[in-house]
C-alpha cells in the first residue's frame, strides 16, 4: 500500500470530522466506519482507521459503541468549539 502524505492524512481527518458534523452525530447520532469511508478516494480508505484512532486519542471523536452493524463513532460535544475551528478554518 502506498503511504499517505501528511497533507492527505490531514485531509482524511478533516473529512471525517466534517461528515460527522454534517450528520449531526453529537449525542444521539452516530455513523458507522463504512459510512465514514464512503466518498474518500479508494487509495486513502485504508488510512481511515488510523485517522479515527488519532482523533479518538485527541478527544475530538468518541466511539459510540458497537452496533449490530459494527463500530459507530460520534463527535465529542465537549469539544464543539475546537471541532468548528477545524471545519471552518477559524484561526
Amino acid at each position: 500500500m502506498k503511504k499517505a502524505g501528511e497533507q492527505d492524512y490531514n485531509r482524511i481527518k478533516k473529512t471525517l470530522i466534517k461528515k460527522l458534523y454534517s450528520y449531526k452525530a453529537f449525542r444521539k447520532g452516530h455513523l458507522l466506519i463504512e459510512t465514514l469511508q464512503s466518498g474518500l478516494p479508494s487509495h486513502l480508505i485504508g488510512y481511515v482507521k488510523f485517522a479515527l484512532k488519532e482523533l479518538v486519542k485527541d478527544g475530538l471523536i468518541v466511539c459510540y459503541g458497537k452496533t449490530k452493524h459494527g463500530l459507530a463513532y460520534q463527535l465529542n460535544i465537549k469539544k464543539l468549539k475546537e471541532i468548528e475551528q477545524i471545519i471552518f478554518d477559524i484561526t
